[in-house]
């Protein structure tokens, strides 16, 4: 396997601020991507040409998803809340959620209209993806909630935290069905398989780890990474597993065998990857305001 790279969109200046998030379009013909300045930038994701952008948010992104069939798009920051934004015209809806501290991460679930958002103080929220008001509020861990993943139903919802806890709920009850396992390293990073059967958890001293839901003694490492894993994401065959980390480096691994196919060496540290549900391309950021697009030979 071999990558191409094309640095996609690069906004203009000596030091732009880093992207923080980025979200593909349901139909790949656009990406919006979040900044450490609270903006949010519409990318073509053909030309690299910025569409527009947003303004409204107070601080850092911390996480973006196209809702509503690609029109409109959900983000989150650090100023502790999360809004709606317009994909056509760039104007905010009036609906605010108010978190209880800072927006670490959003998890969205389109058929059941729902969102989960998890903050610092390890507050959840489930809200309604329509008007952003609050359905529960959730104590589910003692710090920061990293990253969420609804399964495919939309009738569970895992979460993972700095506590290392992995925890899997029951969105009936807002009752936890499982702790799913705890690790004494922070997790920064998940992803879901397709199937809602593993978990891919990249934590803060280099390893990812694959966990089987049921059974948490099932689980292996995939080692490579040096430093922080600050985001993975599964393509959209379920085949490959991207991870980036703030080693520097971009790798893709095999899900069937879990071994690793292609390293790639960066000059700065990955904060966000996305795949591209048409073209199967897979996209990067990093700390110097880049977006990259990477093509696979096979």
């Amino acid at each position: 396997m071999t990558l191409e790279k094309n640095v996609l969109y690069r906004p203009s200046g000596q030091r732009p601020p880093p992207i923080t998030h980025i979200a593909v379009s349901p139909k790949g013909n656009r990406i919006v991507c979040g900044t450490t300045d609270a903006r949010i930038v519409i990318i073509n994701s053909k030309t690299g040409k910025a569409i527009r952008a947003m303004n409204g948010h107070e601080s850092l992104i911390s996480s973006l998803s196209f809702i509503q069939g690609g029109s409109h798009i959900l983000s989150s920051s650090w100023d502790a809340t999360a809004r709606i934004w317009s994909s056509t015209n760039g104007t905010q809806d009036d609906a605010v959620l108010n978190h209880s501290s800072e927006i670490k991460s959003l998890a969205v679930h389109s058929e059941s209209s729902k969102g989960a958002a998890g903050a610092r103080d390890g507050l959840l929220k489930i809200f309604s993806l329509n008007s952003l008001k609050c359905i529960r509020n959730v104590a589910a861990h003692q710090k920061d909630i990293s990253a969420l993943a609804f399964t495919s139903d939309g009738l569970r919802l895992i979460t993972a935290s700095w506590d290392g806890w992995v925890k899997l709920w029951d969105l009936s009850s807002y009752e936890i069905l499982k702790n799913v396992m705890r690790q004494k390293e922070r997790i920064r990073s998940m992803a879901l398989s397709p199937d809602d059967s593993r978990v891919y958890l990249g934590f803060h001293n280099g390893i990812i780890r694959s966990v089987l839901l049921e059974n948490a003694r099932d689980k292996t490492e995939l080692n490579g990474h040096k430093d922080i894993v600050s985001a993975l994401a599964i393509d959209p065959t379920g085949r490959l597993l991207a991870s980036g980390s703030w080693d520097r480096t971009l790798r893709i691994w095999d899900i069937a065998s879990e071994k690793e196919l292609q390293t790639q060496k960066l000059g700065t540290g990955i904060s966000a990857l996305g795949w591209n549900p048409k073209t199967l391309e897979l996209y990067s950021t990093d700390f110097s305001g880049s977006l990259i697009s990477w093509k696979m030979d096979n």
